[in-house]
């Protein structure tokens, strides 16, 4: 049995720009926030001289760990939320699969890039980095998150052991914006993208996989 979503935004207007940016960046602060401690920790203990050397040991794995995490979700931010990493009205595929790989990395998510290469509009690419996040998130025991067709009308499939599929991650890309959480501001924001052009998308859920469709034409 599944469960299919016409994903199609309300008419109401939605929280302004600026409550918007609040939200990303309470988003964004949230992300981060637990590699940064780890950095902090492990150099609080780098710099105690009374610390044996096994504890330093476990003090630079966790830096590295921290870096490592905090590198690739801002790598990501940049492309998904921010205005770098295009030239004019483009960002580069090969750029926004690299932040993707990244950021898989730090997830239990595998990552299977089927879109291409070359520059795309802005637009289509931060749907695509965004509804690939939350196709991570669909598979919290480890999985496959899946990429295909093309930057004008794609799909991404998340299979995995364990399946979920967040009501209120729904909501927003309904372009619901009640009781909007900084988590799910990222998708209200794609959804907004994609109406804007005419487009649409779509979510399913069966048993054995979360599937998102996203049609910059409509007719797609």
């Amino acid at each position: 049995m599944s469960e299919a979503v016409d994903l199609t935004p309300p008419d109401d207007e939605g929280p302004d720009a600026l409550a918007l940016s609040a939200l990303l960046s309470s988003r964004v602060c949230h992300d981060l926030i637990n590699p940064v401690g780890a950095l902090s920790s492990g150099l609080e203990v780098l710099d105690d001289p009374s610390m044996e050397e096994t504890m330093h040991d476990a003090a630079m794995d966790l830096i590295r760990a921290g870096a490592k995490k905090a590198i690739a979700l801002l790598s990501y931010a940049r492309l998904a939320y921010g205005a770098a990493g295009g030239f004019g009205a483009q960002i580069s595929l090969e750029d926004a699969r690299s932040a993707l790989e990244g950021l898989f990395d730090i997830t239990k998510a595998d990552l299977e890039w089927g879109i291409g290469s070359g520059l795309a509009a802005k637009e289509n690419v931060k749907v695509l980095l965004v509804l690939a996040y939350a196709a991570a998130d669909c598979v919290p025991r480890g999985g496959l998150v899946s990429i295909s067709g093309d930057i004008e009308s794609f799909t991404i499939v998340a299979t995995g052991k364990k399946l979920l599929l967040n009501d209120d991650l729904v909501k927003a890309l309904n372009g619901d914006a009640s009781e909007l959480a900084p988590k799910n501001t990222p998708a209200l924001i794609a959804s907004q993208l994609v109406s804007s052009v005419g487009g649409v998308v779509k979510v399913t859920k069966t048993e054995e996989a979360v599937t998102f469709k996203a049609a910059f034409n409509a007719e797609s």
